[in-house]
């Protein structure tokens, strides 16, 4: 038996097991949640990332290719959907009669205007997927100047719907944090896990072709630095605010992601930070692309884990990894690897 097929088993036996734990009470939605919001991190995250290299001129380096195969994931993401928009009540306060903060958040905030806005989010990001998984066109022709009119639209669309999507998927579960930046910190964790995701793809296919694993190394220190440090600067914006301002409700939400696993993903969030600076800043490491593939690697746990940290101490106080989310993971991404071949080669298809 192949990988795939054992990935889909394997996947779908987690989600079972999930199902079945769900069905005895126990609260396993808030897990799968942020394991599938993991999931469509990556192709959403690659989307803006692909739009910009197609303005700067760079669609047709090692980059892009890479991104592109993350878009295979996104129709695989919108099924996966499903089982979050059955279950709203368990997920979120609106929907379990507290009464919103503002007459604007009563009407945003309702189960069939909700589940309408996150399919016309997945409608757009699959429009745009369906454009920019195609190779990029010969520069100077018609062709080329429609796919730049469509960036520059995209990037609008995207930013858009991606901060309107971190706002209701993310915020919304747990809404002490009444942050503007808070859209502007998922969409900057979204892209540091496609770019990181990238990376190791960039690197597998390059591996063991001398020269070409150096260069395409170093194409992805540059970036990888940037958007660490736009991560880290949001961050610190954002908790400087709710500190200066001395705000109950925001700094409850930040006590209740404390704790002792929180100061440990902290120190590991500065020292990750740290050493991607020490490793791919010096030019005599950023072309080794296995340094390289060590960093993709922790930013790509960081970023993950991270999105735990945003969505799972809402409903339980504290932020802990516990058995609900080490199988709502290995679910979804066992069901993502899975149907990701066949998905892949069909969309392939459509494009040649």
């Amino acid at each position: 038996m192949s990988r795939r097929p054992i990935s889909l088993v394997l996947g779908v036996a987690a989600l079972a097991v999930c199902a079945l734990a769900g069905a005895s009470g126990s609260p396993v939605m808030p897990s799968y949640l942020a394991a599938w919001l993991v999931l469509v991190a990556l192709p959403v995250g690659a989307l803006p990332l692909l739009m910009g290299l197609e303005l700067a001129g760079f669609s047709a380096g090692p980059m892009a290719a890479s991104l592109r195969r993350l878009l295979g994931l996104l129709p695989i993401a919108g099924l996966l959907l499903l089982p979050v928009l059955l279950s709203l009540g368990g997920l979120y306060p609106w929907d379990r009669g507290i009464p919103p903060r503002t007459p604007f958040a009563a009407l945003w905030f309702t189960p069939v205007f909700f589940i309408l806005r996150s399919l016309a989010y997945l409608a757009i990001w699959l429009w745009l997927a369906d454009t920019f998984r195609r190779p990029a066109a010969e520069p100077g022709s018609p062709a080329a100047a429609r796919r730049r009119s469509r960036a520059v639209l995209g990037l609008i669309l995207t930013t858009v719907t991606s901060t309107l999507a971190a706002e209701d998927w993310v915020q919304s579960a747990d809404p002490g944090l009444a942050s503007t930046a808070f859209g502007l910190l998922v969409m900057t964790i979204q892209a540091g896990l496609a770019l990181s995701a990238a990376a190791l793809i960039a690197a597998r296919d390059s591996s063991g072709r001398p020269g070409r694993d150096q260069r395409t190394a170093a194409a992805f220190a540059d970036p990888i630095l940037v958007l660490l440090a736009i991560w880290g600067f949001v961050h610190a914006a954002q908790y400087l605010t709710v500190w200066s301002a001395n705000l109950p409700e925001e700094a409850r939400w930040y006590l209740a992601r404390d704790g002792a696993l929180g100061r440990v993903g902290l120190w590991a969030a500065i020292g990750v930070m740290v050493l991607a600076v020490l490793v791919l800043v010096p030019r005599r490491t950023a072309g080794r692309p296995a340094l390289l593939a060590g960093i993709a690697l922790l930013i790509l746990l960081l970023h993950g884990a991270e999105i735990f940290w945003l969505v799972t101490p809402g409903f339980r106080g504290a932020f802990r990894f516990t058995w609900a989310d080490a199988l709502a993971l290995i679910g979804v991404v066992g069901v993502a690897g899975g149907l990701y071949g066949p998905v892949d080669r069909r969309l392939r298809g459509r494009v040649s």
